[in-house]
């Protein structure tokens, strides 16, 4: 117990020492992240949404954002459509307040988180990318919703806060540097019950399964992915 005890003081003396070690100031290393959304990705085509009064209020002042809704017509119907929105943020100079998980976001627009995990994506020539899927309802229409997330930054792709900490703290350490990280984030409702006319009824395996298609299209799309290299592309959190 005691030995526990030294050990773990030494680490932390350690740790606060590291200070005086730090550079005085960071280089910014700019995320890899494309923010002009596309007009059209395959058999979608993207309108231009403006950002909520309440999310907007939720990031620095600093922060810029994009944001698109997609829609297509339902394959093999002829009266219905899907929709998909997709969100993108990229943190401004104090990137501590103007990028954190969408959990927030969801809060403040009045979702309750129903399930999370991480899962990996395979885009292009099966590669893997970590993204977190959110399964949220709203608290006062009952809407549900499946939401896929990922963090960009300069090199790395995660889908882990604390990974995204991690490597912020290893780049400041061993090269002096802050990456500008963006999240990005994929939604589509989840459509039951009846009267849902001109919106496609889908279970939650077919929503989760069209997000994921969508994913792997517009990936490319929004990533500079020559300066993500796609070999190291792939972070676990």
């Amino acid at each position: 117990m005691i030995r526990k005890l030294i050990t773990a003081q030494i680490i932390l003396l350690l740790g606060l020492g590291s200070i005086y070690f730090l550079p005085r100031g960071y280089d910014i290393r700019e995320s890899a992240i494309i923010m002009v959304l596309p007009n059209k990705v395959n058999e979608w085509f993207g309108e231009t949404m403006e950002t909520s009064e309440v999310v907007i209020n939720a990031l620095a002042d600093d922060t810029n954002y994009s944001q698109s809704q997609y829609k297509r017509r339902t394959p093999n119907t002829e009266d219905k459509i899907d929709v998909i929105n997709t969100f993108i943020v990229l943190s401004g100079d104090d990137m501590n307040n103007s990028i954190h998980r969408p959990e927030r976001c969801l809060a403040a627009q009045g979702f309750e988180i129903l399930a999370s995990e991480e899962r990996v994506i395979k885009i292009n020539d099966n590669i893997p990318i970590p993204v977190r899927r959110l399964v949220s309802r709203h608290l006062n229409t009952g809407l549900e919703q499946v939401s896929y997330y990922w963090f960009t930054g300069a090199k790395v792709i995660t889908a882990g806060h604390y990974s995204r900490t991690m490597t912020d703290i290893l780049d400041r350490l061993t090269t002096g540097t802050n990456q500008r990280w963006a999240f990005v984030t994929i939604t589509s409702p989840i459509i039951k019950g009846e009267n849902t006319h001109p919106f496609a009824q889908h279970s939650v395996e077919e929503t989760d399964f069209m997000v994921t298609d969508f994913i792997s299209k517009i990936f490319g799309e929004i990533h500079n992915t020559e300066q993500i290299g796609f070999s190291k592309q792939a972070n676990p959190s």
